[in-house]
């Protein structure tokens, strides 16, 4: 029987990585988004009424165009303000209420599109019947 033992000696062992941070669906503050879902229901429907309208009058894709352009906006203008909120200095409110202000119309713009257009557009496709 023969036993070989290498002893690598190349240098300071590498200091382990960071510990991993939370998820992302550990981070999501539950309470605060359905607080701003619920609130902007107010201005959801009005947007709504407002897809539903040019959805009616003009066609599908071009209310479809009119949802996606204000929800791409606004999803990146949440991101800034959440990102704004994030460095600020803990006492410092104002950016904090604008990042909830922008959270709350990502939310109506999101509800109203989603209230509105997907169902409508599901029957156009699978009946092809549109409006007259």
């Amino acid at each position: 029987m023969h036993v070989h033992v290498t002893v690598d000696q190349g240098g300071w062992q590498p200091a382990p990585g960071p510990e991993p941070g939370s998820r992302w669906w550990q981070r999501i503050r539950w309470g605060y988004n359905l607080a701003l879902a619920a609130l902007s229901l107010t201005l959801a429907g009005p947007w709504g009424a407002l897809l539903a309208s040019v959805r009616d009058e003009e066609s599908l894709a071009g209310a479809w165009v009119m949802a996606v352009i204000p929800l791409i906006v606004l999803g990146y203008l949440d991101n800034a303000r959440r990102v704004e909120a994030a460095a600020a200095h803990p006492d410092l409110w104002t950016p904090k209420w604008r990042a909830a202000a922008m959270r709350l119309l990502l939310w109506a713009a999101a509800l109203g599109t989603v209230l509105t257009l997907p169902i409508t557009t599901l029957v156009y496709a699978l009946t092809g019947v549109m409006p007259a």
